[in-house]
């Protein structure tokens, strides 16, 4: 399997603090069937150090040290990047893509969906990027308004779950919420966005068991391998199914309901 979303970089943003806690995730990720990792730091975000480059580069370039020769577990770089007007250029100046590819990871506030997202996508698209929508399912507007992130996967963005919000440890609601974008299309990869190796491990088996119940084995092992792969390689994703909007569903169901009754 492959792990696009993880914060494995330690002393840098809300991940693990010390360098062997990055070696006991490592081990946690291999022992789960793993073998691929993309090391996506917060930017603009939590990070202790204002998003130095430097350090940033050093962080990476000592995990390389570390871990690079590691047989078990392949290891890519990336990054998270907190939305922001500037997006595209802050791309660009600093690396910040999936393997160095047009795949980003973008990352909402918990609690709003930014005026001009919309445009600001666009624009990433126009210079050639394509968004990854961080964890949809633990943002609250994209929760109660469905249809806002079915419109952007309708116009070419791409989203991530995180393993461990379809297993509930992120609570009832946001486990709700992603297996409502699961079954409906709405997300297209299935991620650990591993933190630590205590609560937030970087492990996807069992969110990939659970999505499996939910559109089958085919799909959930391909939004863990296949997907990511061709992210990974810069290519177009293999086809998951069509965006369906959960409001339009949620209709469709309820007028046959009163029509039989």
């Amino acid at each position: 399997m492959i792990d696009l979303h993880t914060h494995f970089l330690p002393d840098w943003d809300d991940g693990p603090e010390t360098w062997e806690e990055t070696e006991k995730m490592v081990g946690l990720a291999a022992s789960d069937g793993i073998n691929a990792v993309c090391l996506t730091p917060h930017i603009f975000r939590f990070s202790r150090y204002q998003d130095s480059q430097e350090v940033l580069e050093t962080r990476f370039r000592q995990f390389e040290e570390k871990f690079g020769t590691d047989s078990r577990v392949k290891f890519f770089r990336g990054a998270e990047v907190f939305i922001h007007p500037d997006l595209v250029f802050q791309i660009r100046e600093k690396n910040l893509s999936i393997n160095g590819g047009e795949y980003i990871f973008v990352e909402f506030p918990s609690d709003q969906v930014p005026v001009g997202t919309k445009e600001l996508f666009y624009q990433m698209m126009l210079a050639g990027f394509t968004p990854i929508i961080s964890h949809p399912e633990r943002n609250s507007i994209l929760g109660s308004q469905p249809v806002l992130l079915y419109d952007l996967i309708n116009r070419g963005c791409l989203a991530q779950v995180t393993a461990l919000s379809l297993t509930g440890g992120f609570g009832s609601e946001v486990q709700r919420r992603a297996e409502l974008f699961l079954k409906n299309h709405l997300v297209q990869v299935i991620a650990s966005d591993g933190h630590d190796a205590d609560k937030r491990k970087p492990v996807l088996s069992p969110g990939v068991e659970v999505a499996a119940r939910i559109v089958g084995w085919e799909v959930a092992e391909a939004m863990v391998n296949e997907v990511p792969q061709a992210i990974l390689n810069n290519n177009l994703i293999p086809d998951l199914g069509s965006p369906v909007n959960p409001v339009s569903r949620k209709k469709f169901f309820l007028k046959l309901f009163k029509k039989n009754t």
